[in-house]
This record gives C-alpha cells, structure tokens and sequence, in this order.
C-alpha cells in the first residue's frame, strides 16, 4: 500500500467518485468543486491509499481550523471489497502522524453517526462497527447533542451525529483528568458554522450544542462503544 496526497486532478475524481460518493450520504459530504477549491486553499488535506496497481482503496479527509487549532477528520472511507483488511486502521495511523506534525492542532475531532439514528448499509458500512474502529485507535467521544451543519445551499443538517476526539494534546486537556477543553471545540464550531451556514445559528439545536459545552474544567470523553450514553441532536 502506498500512502500519497491527493491534489485537484485525475486522482482526484477517481477518489470522490469512486469511494467518498459511494461512502457518505449527500448530505454527509461536500460537492467536488467544495472539496477541490478548500483543498487548493490549503484548508483542507486529501489522502489516499493507492494498491500496488496504483488503484486509489482508501481515503481521508482532513480540515484544519487555525483559528481555534483544532483539526477535523472529515470523511475516512474505505473500498467495500478492502474493508476488514487493516487498510483503514493504516490510513487512521498516518494521517493522524502526518496531520499532527503539518498542524500541530490542540485537538483532532471526528464526526461519526449515531447508532441510534443511522442504519447500517452495504455501501455506508456499520455505524457500531466504525465506532468500535476508532475506540481501537484512541477515539473517545464527547457527551453533546452534535449535528452536522448543512454543508451548503441546498443541503440539510444531518441530525443523530456524534462528535469525538482522535488525539488530544496537552494543551487542548481540561483541568480535569479525560476531559477536552471546551474552548477549542467551541472555537471549532463557530468556525465550522460560519463556513457552512454563513453564520452561528441562534436555533434550539444549536444553543443545545453550545450550553453543553458549558464546562468550564473540561467536557468528559466517553467511550465510543457506548453510544446508548451519547445525546442524540433533533431537529
């Protein structure tokens, strides 16, 4: 396997069409043409895990947010004939070396579906299996009614998510032991919904998500697989 950084091009389209398309719901996943240009804007990282006939089998998505030093694990997607063949958990291993050495973020955050809400498929894989995937890699989840904004016009939020942490460094803990500071994920968010929504919305799901981060020693992580202790987002 061999690991490269996907840049606008050829490679490029092989890998959206041919694995986060087939992957993410739309709602989930931004269009091409978002994608390529925050790409080309250095906002965002794509890489690819290319088999020895230089076939594109595995990709991750990364968004850095510079302002609050938190890095997003946006989309890890793997072929459906290459899955339960390590070619993901290798993929997890390296982006998260290679992002932590490019952006030196306080936080690495990933967003996952809730079991609670969403099914399992053939073509989106098994919302308890990834969870237990990246509990194996360090992954701990954060106890807040997450969503996903609606990625742009003519998107829809996508309720039931959860939000986690990949890596925490020690600039990024709370004053308690297990816990996240809640200003960079606070940071993240604003962000986050100003570049997709224009602005913070002022709705009940929102003010939700941002009280329960009113912990001022530190937002607990929890244990992925256990998402029956996890909030579930409404609309």
């Amino acid at each position: 396997m061999r690991v490269v950084t996907v840049e606008p091009g050829a490679l490029f389209d092989a890998v959206f069409t041919g694995i986060l398309r087939q992957a993410f719901p739309a709602d989930e996943l931004p269009s091409a043409a978002q994608l390529s240009g925050a790409v080309s804007a250095g906002g965002s990282q794509v890489v690819a895990a290319l088999d020895e006939a230089g076939t594109p089998v595995a990709v991750a998505v990364g968004e850095s947010f510079p302002e609050s030093d938190v890095l997003l694990l946006s989309h890890l997607a793997v072929s459906p004939d290459r899955r339960r063949a390590g070619v993901g958990g290798q993929l997890l291993g390296y982006v998260l070396d290679a992002w932590r050495t490019r952006y030196a973020p306080r936080v690495i955050l990933v967003e996952l579906e809730h079991p609670a809400v969403h099914r399992a498929s053939t073509a989106g894989g098994d919302p308890v299996a990834r969870l237990r995937f990246y509990a194996r890699y360090g992954g701990r989840a954060l106890p807040v009614p997450y969503f996903q904004p609606a990625l742009g016009p003519g998107r829809s939020r996508v309720y039931g998510m959860i939000l986690g942490t990949l890596w925490v460094g020690p600039d990024g803990a709370g004053t308690v032991p297990g816990s996240v500071d809640p200003e960079p994920v606070r940071g993240f968010l604003r962000g986050y919904f100003t570049q997709t929504e224009g602005a913070v919305p002022a709705d009940r799901p929102t003010r939700a998500l941002f009280v329960s981060l009113d912990r001022p020693e530190g937002v607990p992580l929890l244990p992925l697989e256990d998402p029956a202790a996890l909030p579930v987002s409404t609309a």
